[in-house]
């Protein structure tokens, strides 16, 4: 049985995910707290397998050397968001103000499509661009980790360098909406929802908003 366990991590209080199935786990987006991230692990007596990051933004892999270091374990990203990632540096420095450590090291890169075995579960790899070039969602049995794509009532920045509103809003409807309604959304910020709530009400993407955006 697969179970999704949440950790609130760092000064912009990302969701990091820890995907569990027969005892193995996926890190999804461990953007800091190493320290916790690895205790919890240790806790629920699973062994890591990946470090995923479902986009390359400092909050989202501040905690990726720590874990990776202790749990020897590959970082995997898209390649899209490598460029990104190596600009990581300049890009807190110009738009927050504040310094943060050289970027980790990149393992391997995921497509579109990829199936990432974990434990009895498969999980597919879906490219959704838009806040980021290589922003990617993972899609499993009943549950979507959708990033910084989509959120409840709300979708990603599309302001900031690599953001493009019009693919982000195509990423959302042409993938994410077409997994089904009951979908349980985890995003990379704030609470879940689902796939029918946002397809119906997100004042965004939703019903309502059709002739707005896109």
């Amino acid at each position: 049985m697969t179970k999704i366990h949440t950790l609130v991590v760092g000064q912009l209080q990302t969701n990091c995910y820890v995907i569990t199935s027969k005892s193995e786990v996926i890190i999804v987006d461990p953007g800091d707290e190493p320290e916790r991230i690895l205790r919890f692990i240790k806790d629920i007596d699973a062994t890591p397998t990946r470090i995923v990051a479902t986009h390359t933004h400092f909050d989202h892999v501040l905690g990726v050397d720590g874990v990776r270091r202790a749990a020897k374990t590959p970082f995997l990203i898209h390649q899209d968001d490598l460029p990104m990632l190596q600009s990581m540096q300049s890009r807190v420095r110009q738009f927050m103000g504040f310094e943060v450590p050289p970027p980790p090291k990149v393992d391997g890169y995921l497509k579109d499509g990829e199936l990432l075995k974990l434990g009895e579960e498969t999980i597919r790899v879906l490219h959704t661009p838009g806040h980021s070039p290589g922003s990617i969602s993972l899609s499993g049995d009943g549950y979507v980790l959708t990033g910084a794509a989509l959120f409840n009532q709300s979708i990603g920045r599309t302001d900031l360098p690599g953001g493009d509103l019009n693919t982000l809003v195509h990423s959302i409807r042409d993938r994410l909406f077409k997994l089904g309604d009951e979908t349980l959304v985890y995003p990379g910020h704030g609470p879940e929802t689902t796939i029918g709530d946002e397809k119906l009400a997100n004042p965004f993407v939703g019903k309502a908003a059709r002739l707005q955006v896109g």
